[in-house]
Formats: C-alpha cells, sequence, structure tokens
C-alpha cells in the first residue's frame, strides 16, 4: 500500500493517530524503551511491538488493516495472528493514552 491509500479509512474503519511530534522522549533500554509523555508528565515501559507501532504512526494516521500491513512487511513475526496482535497492542496504547482512535 502506498502512504496516502493507508490514511484512507474504509466506512466505518476508525483510523488510528499517534502523539505529535515531539511528545514523547523514547530511550531503548535493553529489550525495553522508556517512553516519558511530555504531555503528561507519564512515563511508560514499552515492550516490543509497543514502540515499532509508534514509529509506524509517526509517518502519519492509519487504518488498522494498514498497520497490520506495514508490520508484516518490516517485522517477521512468524505464525503470529498479526490482526490481533496490532489490535491488542493498539487497545494498550490508547489506554496509556499515546494512541487515539478516530
Amino acid at each position: 500500500m502506498n502512504g496516502q491509500s493507508d490514511r484512507v479509512a474504509a466506512a466505518g474503519e476508525p483510523v488510528w493517530h499517534g502523539p505529535g511530534a515531539g511528545r514523547l522522549r523514547l530511550e531503548p533500554l535493553d529489550t525495553l524503551t522508556i517512553a516519558y509523555d511530555r504531555t503528561s508528565g507519564q512515563t511508560h515501559l514499552l515492550a516490543p511491538p509497543l514502540p515499532e507501532l509508534l514509529d509506524l504512526l509517526a509517518a502519519g494516521p492509519a487504518t488498522g488493516a494498514a498497520l497490520v500491513a506495514r508490520m508484516a512487511e518490516q517485522f517477521d513475526l512468524g505464525d503470529q495472528d498479526v490482526p490481533s496482535l496490532v489490535a491488542e497492542r493498539l487497545a494498550e496504547l490508547t489506554a496509556m493514552g499515546l494512541v487515539e482512535r478516530r
């Protein structure tokens, strides 16, 4: 998919939005990533693939299907159920206040 079509949502399909530029300070720590949210003042400890999803959303808003396609293209996820994995991780990022579903 190209960048433009990634952002076009089918009727009723939500579009995911990542944090604005400069909002998060990300620091790798072994296999985890520390994320400091400059807006809320909260610090989060992120395990893969949460930082990778944030990186994908840094390119711009995307549908869940587009994120699934990007994850499958960029990472070797083996036999994992990628749509379920992405949906679960987006729910985690939403609960942390780091992404929005619109």
